[in-house]
């Protein structure tokens, strides 16, 4: 567990306007807890993207930062209106579903790709709301081994904000000790072997997350929903995974 905390208060000491984005997922608790035990949070805002679609878990957590931190502000990521406006999200986008294929009539369900509808929800609306307020650094638990982070290392610069990444180096087993030595709220997704904190109760990407399980037994209204978006889904996409075989095995043989 490395976390050059000199280097962090020298870094917020040169800015007037800094945020923490929390998820309430265990990478920015830690950083949240991080800044707290280094006296630290006096001088940061503290920004959280309540989806419109979000797990009770999540907003318990998310009550339980309020009350933690002197400065707290709330963003609406309005993701139902998002589904509605752009179709549920799918890691595998037929063609027939995006807006030409439901104008020509090749499909009745309207989707869009997982990263398109979280940049929609959660990143569009943070990014906006940061340069609103005149934020010039961004602290994330953003980690090295992440599969999925935004293309900068902790220290750089990137239109005029600076992005500091306090955990950077820090492993999954460094976090989880590290929110039980302090006593963290933790999410009850992670019991369902999950290994990240889903933003969304009836998103439909993000099949990684393997969040059937945990919807199933602590959620079965929003398991339901999920598995009918799922549905429609397999249907869209089934005879152009056999259209795609029959190409695939025509070309090479096989």
């Amino acid at each position: 567990m490395m976390t050059d905390i000199l280097t962090t208060t020298e870094t917020i000491a040169a800015h007037e306007r800094i945020a923490l984005q929390v998820s309430t997922g265990r990478d920015s608790l830690a950083c949240l807890y991080l800044l707290r035990d280094a006296g630290l949070l006096d001088r940061i805002t503290v920004y959280w993207v309540n989806t419109g679609n979000a797990f009770p878990e999540t907003l318990e957590i998310a009550a339980k930062v309020r009350e933690l931190v002197p400065h707290f502000v709330e963003i609406e990521g309005r993701q139902p209106e998002v589904i509605a406006a752009f179709g549920i999200p799918t890691d595998i986008l037929s063609r027939n579903c995006t807006p030409i294929g439901v104008m020509c009539g090749q499909s009745a369900v309207r989707m869009q790709d997982t990263y398109s509808c979280c940049g929609r929800v959660i990143m569009q609306p943070l990014h906006e709301r940061m340069l609103a307020d005149g934020v010039t650094l961004i602290i994330r638990g953003q980690r090295a081994d992440d599969s999925h982070k935004a293309p900068v290392v902790s220290g750089e610069w990137e239109n005029g904000i600076q992005y500091l990444f306090p955990i950077e180096n820090w492993s999954d087993e460094d976090v989880d000790a590290y929110l039980a030595k302090v006593g963290a709220p933790r999410h009850a997704c992670y019991d369902y072997g999950m290994s990240s904190t889903p933003d969304c109760m009836t998103c439909s990407g993000w099949w990684s997350d393997g969040r059937a399980l945990f919807l199933k037994e602590r959620h079965p209204e929003a398991y339901d929903e999920y598995m009918r978006r799922l549905e429609l889904i397999r249907r869209s996409n089934e005879n152009l995974i056999q259209l795609f075989n029959i190409e695939y095995g025509g070309s090479y043989g096989d």
